[in-house]
């Protein structure tokens, strides 16, 4: 069975993470949300934000990461009934939140054109969810900057589904319903 890979992305704190959490629990693949990681080291380090301090450092550290995902889930077997591998973002996201910055540049966009996904699925700004913590430093207005930026990068090389603001189980029944009436 083939895996397909599928991006769950959009704005900071639209509630992605948790859409991804709740595939994981009724069990699905899913590949966790690689920056955090990246956060924490840069704050170990003394850099309160690594990705605005020094963009491309982080950028290429984040790349790296999401790039051993995309290839780690080709070798991955999956079952019949849920041949569906879900990443927490995306390799996109990178040069999408780079080009947000006024630092995308070809480089970038050829880097993550390289790696197609089979569908990816945006969450837009939702104030009344958004929160910040330890990772998550930006203002909601901050937010919302980058979300069309992640639209419009994956818009450009891939199929983009805008997932609607319902609760957590409505947002996975709706991932998993347009999975099963889709036609590649």
């Amino acid at each position: 069975m083939q895996n397909r890979k599928i991006v769950i992305s959009g704005s900071p704190g639209a509630g992605k993470t948790t859409v991804v959490e709740g595939l994981k629990a009724i069990g699905y693949t899913v590949f966790q949300e690689y920056s955090r990681s990246i956060i924490e080291e840069g704050k170990a380090h003394g850099k309160a934000n690594f990705f605005l301090s020094n963009p491309n450092q982080f950028s290429e550290r984040l790349f790296s990461g999401r790039k051993e995902q995309f290839e780690r889930a080709n070798s991955l077997t999956v079952k019949e009934t849920k041949p569906y591998i879900f990443f927490d973002r995306g390799v996109h996201d990178t040069y999408a939140y780079l080009e947000a910055l006024g630092k995308g540049n070809s480089m970038w966009k050829d880097r993550v054109r390289a790696f197609q996904y089979d569908l990816v699925f945006l969450l837009d700004p939702w104030e009344s969810i958004y929160k910040t913590d330890a990772q998550r430093m930006e203002t909601f207005e901050e937010a919302q900057l980058y979300f069309p930026f992640i639209q419009k990068v994956y818009q450009q090389d891939h199929a983009v589904v805008l997932v609607p603001r319902f609760s957590v189980k409505e947002r996975i029944t709706f991932i998993l319903n347009y999975l099963s009436n889709w036609n590649e």
